[in-house]
This record gives C-alpha cells, sequence and structure tokens, in this order.
C-alpha cells in the first residue's frame, strides 16, 4: 500500500504531537517546599524552578503522613488567574517536621500544558 503526500504529513504530524505530548514530567526538582514568615506568621511556599511557573487553577496540595492536607492556594495571581505570579503559601501545620508528598501542577514557561509533578516532602524547622 503506498501513502499519499497528504497522509505521510498527517502521520509525521501524529507522530510530532504524540512525541510533544509524551514527554516526561517534571522531576522533583520542578518546585521545592520552603518555610518562611509572611506577617510575622510561619508559612509554608511552593517555589517553582527557573523556567516554570504553578498553576493557580489547580493549587499545590502537600498531603501529609498524618493525613492532613495543606493547600498552597494564598498567593498573587494573572489576571485571568492561571498561574502564580509568587510563590503560593500556606499557613504552615503545626509540628517540627513536615513529611509527605507535594502535589503541584506545573507548566513550562513556553508551553500552555501543566503536568502533574508528586514531590516527596521531609521538612524541617
Amino acid at each position: 500500500m503506498r501513502c499519499s503526500p497528504s497522509k505521510a504529513a498527517g502521520v509525521s504530524l501524529l507522530l510530532a504531537v504524540l512525541g510533544w505530548a509524551c514527554r516526561p514530567a517534571p522531576s522533583s526538582h520542578a518546585v521545592r517546599l520552603e518555610s518562611g514568615a509572611r506577617d510575622g506568621a510561619q508559612v509554608i511556599l511552593a517555589v517553582p524552578a527557573p523556567g516554570l511557573r504553578i498553576n493557580a487553577r489547580v493549587p499545590p496540595a502537600l498531603e501529609l503522613r498524618n493525613g492532613g492536607i495543606a493547600r498552597l492556594a494564598a498567593g498573587r495571581v494573572l489576571p485571568d488567574s492561571s498561574y502564580f505570579v509568587e510563590p503560593p503559601w500556606a499557613p504552615r501545620p503545626t509540628g517540627a517536621r513536615l513529611r509527605g508528598v507535594l502535589r503541584v501542577s506545573v507548566c513550562r514557561d513556553t508551553e500552555r500544558l501543566c503536568r502533574t509533578a508528586e514531590i516527596p516532602v521531609d521538612l524541617r524547622d
């Protein structure tokens, strides 16, 4: 069977799209969780790596080993509310050590497609 030029172009386009969409998800180094202070209160912040931004429509969530969840939804966002323009933050949960998983939707600056990263957390005071 012979492929016409239009079918060959269609197959090439499909392979290119699949190759782009199936790129690896951001590594655990895509975002780091830090402790900080805001207006005198202890907070945790999700700080993206250079070239990445955090999706504000799906704010990061720290799922703690004890079953608690801290949603990092505070912080300034773009006018269309799609991305944080500063690291999102939340009040720091009580305890000297935070252990769990940070789930965060991150996007490359040059792309509109976000990927979910699951980052192990072991944060001490």
